[in-house]
């Protein structure tokens, strides 16, 4: 009978008396029976008409993120003093089948030592010691029989956990260090990437090398390569880690704003082509600073802007849900100057837009957005473009109009060509020389015209002899009908 009535309680009631039982066969850190509603210091606070969870925070002292090296316990599940199981997430929350840890209100931290802190609800802050030597990395076999020991700190009971199981296998693989899985800086260039991992897996060819070990190793070279051999997955795990990676590949990652910028190029630069240096300031995420801030190298880097996160949020008594929240990121950066080398190839045109991938600003979690650089043409003192034709003015005296004149060209690549007229040339007539204009966009090898503009320079004045030079020279012209 008594049992039908527990059953017919209502849910908080059964939710209160299963919790009585939970902690008196040791959950709720370690055995006792606590509970408080409202109160200075407690745990809830009324807000619109009901009590909402105030989030916990580690006290001073306690280190508030799982050290690298006890990565290997997220995503673990453990037996909690012979009584039931509790989870380590990979976010750092603690999951246990108590009241006070629903909606993500407890949570854990690790030290590189293997001391473990619990923040579980009332119950309050618990420590434990990882017993024997610390894995090196989750391997589920070789984690079997591993124990932690350690009290309560707030009346020093005792509390123990035997592992059980790995729950989510992804937790401790977002910890991978793929630069580290090929021996190599997390600076390391693209042409020192392919040599190792070329010379890596030789070595570890399940062909030569038949033995599980090697098998499992060569996989791991092979999935760290196939990442950082990427573009786009590399900058995301450069700037994010793994967790980048993975948002990556479930479409879930932003990309970054574009930034446009304009370039200024000569026209010499259009026929020529060659490449032009573009400088840039920009925000760079600096590379393993976040595993390492003690660094040489991290010494001039800051905190990065905040990311934007999915989180459990309260939104009401006993009501939880899942929203983006912008949370402090754990990055670090530094602003940079860039280089990047633009390739002009012979013909582009003014307006022309070129882009450069992912060489916007960085921000941890987020594929950079692209440099669009915008070729400006600087005035030339002597060439006029006009499409794949050049325009050159140039000035002849009256005499030579007359008589027959030469000149000599130098081009913008520095080849001269001769250009002239044996007969009359009229003033601002346009002469063309076929094949000497732009080259081609399409077709480098094939060029526009150079067209010719000539300018007579008549003589302000003529003298007398020169009057008569010329009325010899010219027979009158009849005269003309009335216009």
């Amino acid at each position: 009978v008594a049992l039908g009535l527990l059953l017919a309680w209502p849910a908080p009631a059964g939710a209160f008396i299963e919790e009585i039982f939970g902690q008196a066969f040791g959950g709720g850190g370690g055995g006792g029976f606590q509970f408080q509603m409202g109160g200075d210091g407690g745990p809830f606070e009324m807000m619109g008409g009901g009590p909402r969870r105030k989030k916990p925070k580690f006290p001073k002292g306690v280190p508030k993120d799982v050290a690298k090296a006890m990565s290997w316990m997220k995503g673990t599940e453990w037996n909690w003093n012979n009584w039931r199981n509790v989870k380590f997430e990979k976010d750092g929350t603690f999951d246990a089948p108590t009241q006070d840890c629903h909606g993500g209100m407890c949570k854990w931290s690790a030290s590189a030592d293997g001391k473990v802190y619990i923040l579980w609800g009332d119950a309050g802050l618990h420590e434990l010691q990882v017993q024997g030597q610390l894995p090196k990395e989750q391997d589920q076999a070789k984690l079997q029989g591993l124990r932690m020991k350690g009290r309560r700190t707030s009346d020093g009971e005792r509390c123990h956990a035997a592992f059980q199981r790995v729950f989510d296998f992804e937790a401790a693989e977002l910890e991978r260090d793929l630069y580290a899985v090929l021996g190599l800086p997390d600076d390391a260039e693209e042409a020192d990437i392919k040599k190792v991992y070329r010379k890596l897996s030789v070595k570890y060819h399940p062909d030569k090398n038949p033995d599980e070990e090697s098998k499992r190793k060569f996989a791991e070279i092979r999935d760290a390569y196939e990442i950082l051999n990427d573009p786009d997955r590399k900058i995301l795990y450069d700037t994010g880690g793994m967790e980048a990676v993975k948002s990556h590949e479930k479409g879930q990652v932003q990309k970054g704003e574009d930034v446009d910028a304009q370039l200024e190029v000569r026209l010499e630069d259009l026929y020529n082509g060659g490449v032009q240096h573009a400088g840039l300031q920009r925000r760079v995420v600096c590379r393993g600073c976040r595993a390492r801030p003690e660094s040489p190298k991290c010494r001039v880097c800051s905190r990065c802007p905040n990311e934007v996160r999915m989180a459990h949020v309260q939104v009401g008594p006993g009501m939880f849900m899942q929203q983006q929240q912008e949370v402090a990121s754990k990055e670090r950066c530094k602003t940079e100057d860039t280089t990047i080398d633009v390739q002009i190839e012979k013909g582009m045109r003014r307006g022309e837009k070129l882009s450069f991938p992912r060489m916007a600003e960085e921000r941890p979690g987020q594929l950079p957005g692209s440099v669009v650089l915008t070729l400006q043409l600087q005035k030339h003192p002597k060439f006029e473009r006009r499409g794949d034709d050049l325009h050159l003015a140039l000035q002849v005296s009256l005499r030579e109009s007359l008589l027959g004149w030469s000149r000599t060209v130098r081009h913008l690549d520095g080849h001269t060509l001769e250009v002239g007229s044996r007969g009359v040339t009229r003033p601002l007539q346009v002469l063309r020389v076929r094949g000497e204009g732009m080259p081609l966009r399409d077709d480098p090898a094939s060029f526009g015209d150079l067209l010719l503009r000539v300018e007579v320079l008549f003589p302000p004045q003529l003298s007398e002899a020169q009057r008569a030079a010329v009325a010899g020279a010219f027979e009158q012209d009849p005269p003309r009908a009335e216009l």
